[in-house]
Order: structure tokens, then sequence, then C-alpha cells
């Protein structure tokens, strides 16, 4: 009869409970994984747009101005993104009126990450029309 009455009551067993809290526990942890690398995806990712925006920034800087004219080889943002700063390296091309400019953008914050380069090739001394028609 005390038998019966054990199996017709409905519920876990302590072990029943113990290995599903387990296997919850787990799943939690690897979803809270998930979560803190896509974080960490988000925010790598917005440090690299902000470092591309900002070498073409500054690229543009040079072309307005001219190779030729460019006085300063490093530098930083100021106010516009203080944590970001530039180098710049020009080079003479294998042509003779280019030269290989690359612009070096890195996040003073991060070790490895945030550095882009973006490389132009761009004219170091205006072209007279006869040139241009050769």
């Amino acid at each position: 009869m005390a038998s019966d009455r054990r199996r017709s009551r409905g519920g876990f067993t302590l072990l029943e409970v113990l290995v599903s809290m387990a296997i919850l526990a787990t799943a939690f942890a690897a979803v809270l994984r998930l979560h803190s690398d896509s974080m960490d995806m988000v925010i790598a990712s917005r440090i690299h747009t902000k470092a591309l925006e900002l070498a073409q920034y500054k690229m543009t800087e040079v072309e307005l101005s001219g190779v030729r004219n460019v006085t300063m080889l490093s530098g930083d943002f100021a106010d516009q993104a203080p944590d970001y700063h530039w180098e710049l390296q020009i080079e003479p091309a294998a042509m003779a009126p280019w030269s290989k400019v690359t612009v070096v953008v890195a996040n003073r914050n991060l070790k490895q990450g945030g550095r882009v380069h973006l490389t132009s090739y761009l004219l170091s001394a205006p072209l007279e029309l006869e040139q241009l028609r050769r």
C-alpha cells in the first residue's frame, strides 16, 4: 500500500532537480558568454569604423592641400576624436609625378586592433595640360 502511494504521487526527485539545474546553469553561462562576445564585436566595429572615417578625413585634407604642402607627418585629432592619432607616410611612386600616400590612424586605448591603413596615389605636382594629353 505504501508503494502505491509513492507511485501515484507526481513530482520530481532531488536528483532530477539537481540535474536540470546543472543543465540550465550551463546553458545560461553559454548565453552570457555569447552576449559578452557580441558586445565586444560591436565595440571593436565602432572603433574600426571611426578610425576609417578619420583616415578618410585626413586623406581628403592631404588631397585638398596637395602632397607638396604637407607640413606635419603625425598628430592627433584634438577635440574631434581625442582617442585617435594619425601618421602620414609619403613615398615616391614608380611613375614620376605620383606619390604613394598612406594614412595610419590608431586608437590610443587599444594595443591591438583599432589601427587602420589607408593608401592612395596622389599627384605630387600639378600636371600641365600637355602632360595630360600624352
